[in-house]
C-alpha cells in the first residue's frame, strides 16, 4: 500500500512538472522578460522530486549548459521552501567533481 502512494506521488509530482515546463517553454517568447522562466525553474524540481532518473538528467544538462546554469539556479533561490530543496538536488556540482576525480586518476606517471 505504501509502495502504490510512493509511485501515485511520484507520478503526480512528474505530471505537475511537466505541464509547467510545457507552459513554461510557451510563455518563453512572450514579452514579459522571463516570465516563461519561472515556470521552467518551478517544473524542473517538481520532475527532480519524481524521479532519480529524471534528476540525474537534469544534473547532467545544468552541468554541460553550465552558462545557463546561472539562470536557473537565480530562478531556483526564488521558488517556495519545497521546490527549492528538489531544486537544489539537481545542481550540477556533483557532476564537476566527479568530472574532476576522473581527470586526477587518469593522468599519466612521471617517468623520469
Amino acid at each position: 500500500m505504501v509502495q502504490r502512494l510512493k509511485h501515485l506521488k511520484s507520478m503526480i509530482l512528474m505530471i505537475i512538472g511537466i505541464v509547467c515546463l510545457l507552459i513554461g517553454l510557451v510563455f518563453l517568447p512572450l514579452p514579459p522578460p522571463f516570465f516563461g522562466m519561472v515556470f521552467i525553474a518551478a517544473g524542473i524540481p517538481l520532475l527532480a522530486a519524481g524521479s532519480k532518473r529524471t534528476r540525474r538528467f537534469i544534473q547532467f544538462m545544468r552541468w554541460r549548459h553550465y552558462r545557463h546554469n546561472a539562470k536557473v539556479e537565480y530562478l531556483v533561490a526564488r521558488l517556495p521552501s519545497f521546490l527549492r530543496k528538489h531544486g537544489h538536488r539537481t545542481r550540477p556540482d556533483v557532476l564537476v567533481r566527479l568530472r574532476g576525480k576522473k581527470n586526477i586518476h587518469k593522468e599519466p606517471a612521471n617517468s623520469g
